[in-house]
């Protein structure tokens, strides 16, 4: 198991039910550390999580990490990315969503990114 995988608790014990966790009950890894053999996990209503044993769990679904990758081109032409060497209908990649003052990372190669507005860029599929 590990974090972000989908579990269902499979016994009924005391020590949970403190914590309102029931047997049946189905909640998410969200935390990457098991600790003395718990998975920190949390159900539907628990702002805190619950350490639950490994052997106390069945696993629902396993998480699998997908990488991203958004096939971008360039939709306007500006100064300051043509100083860069980028023009209007160039395509690049995205890899991550997380944006930095409204701009992408986009790769235009594989030894050079440009960060370029979100408002700057179609998604080519």
């Amino acid at each position: 198991m590990k974090e972000y995988d989908y579990v269902e608790v499979i016994v009924e014990k005391e020590k949970y039910a403190k914590h309102c966790v029931h047997k049946g009950m189905r909640g998410t890894i969200l935390d990457p550390r098991n600790i003395d053999g718990q998975w920190l996990v949390f159900f539907e209503d628990d702002p805190f999580g619950t350490a639950i044993k490994e052997e106390d769990l069945k696993l629902i679904y396993e998480y699998e990490k997908k990488p991203i990758e958004i096939q971008v081109e360039v939709i306007v032409e500006k100064e300051k990315y043509a100083k860069q060497g980028i023009h209007k209908g160039m395509r690049g990649m995205i890899y991550k969503l997380t944006t930095v003052d409204d701009c992408f990372e986009v790769f235009f190669s594989s030894d050079r990114s440009v960060k370029i507005s979100r408002l700057d860029l179609k998604e080519v599929k």
